[in-house]
């Protein structure tokens, strides 16, 4: 189990990195690469954002999703999805979001390849079948990602919308029965603050 920790948590922060570094992440539509802070301002087409991604990290922990739409030109958030990295599904959710992250627009696409990569690169020493990960998988593609993933024959689909990460620092001396729960309005507060962001923004287009 810790050995599967520390490889969920080495890929979260990989991800993390190519965000910050995000001309290794976005590219607009007429080709020219953007930094994070340009496809959250300007998005990465010539009209605007549908919505974004808020992720927070706790390593070894927990990773949280806000998801966050546009509707009649003001941005709100969705139920969030939490992560719990003890957790199978919570362990399945996130490397297939992680995975899903690096792909672009366009990209050819084979839902069995994507499984197969996921089982390989994360699960081949445990005892996750590969028919969970499918699951968990097409939930994401049919219901709770629907609106920012999706496949149009052989080739994945990818909206235009932003995404923000942020990893918080844990005390690993001290035990905390519910680590999300001491941190979840700290949480809310970051999550708050960056849906004005996009909303202030949303009022120049």
């Amino acid at each position: 189990m810790l050995d599967m920790l520390i490889k969920v948590e080495t890929e979260i922060k990989e991800t993390i990195r190519n965000a910050q570094n995000s001309r290794h992440v976005f590219r607009h539509e007429s080709g020219r690469r953007v930094v994070l802070s340009e496809v959250m301002e300007h998005g990465v087409s010539d009209g605007p954002l549908i919505g974004a991604l808020a992720i927070f990290y706790a390593p070894g922990q927990f990773m949280t999703l806000d998801r966050i739409i546009s509707k009649n030109q003001k941005f709100k958030k969705q139920r969030r999805i939490i992560y719990y990295l003890d957790s199978r599904a919570g362990q399945i959710g996130s490397t297939i979001l992680l995975e899903l992250l690096k792909i672009q627009d366009g990209e050819l696409f084979s839902k069995a390849n994507f499984v197969q990569k996921i089982d390989k690169s994360y699960f081949k020493d445990f005892t996750v079948s590969s028919g969970e990960i499918n699951e968990a998988l097409s939930r994401m593609f049919r219901k709770t990602m629907k609106s920012f993933f999706g496949i149009n024959g052989r080739f994945f689909t990818r909206k235009p919308f932003s995404v923000y990460f942020k990893e918080i620092k844990t005390n690993a001396a001290t035990f905390e029965k519910n680590p999300y729960e001491s941190r979840k309005q700290e949480i809310d507060m970051q999550v708050d603050n960056f849906i004005r962001k996009l909303n202030k923004t949303q009022s120049y287009h």
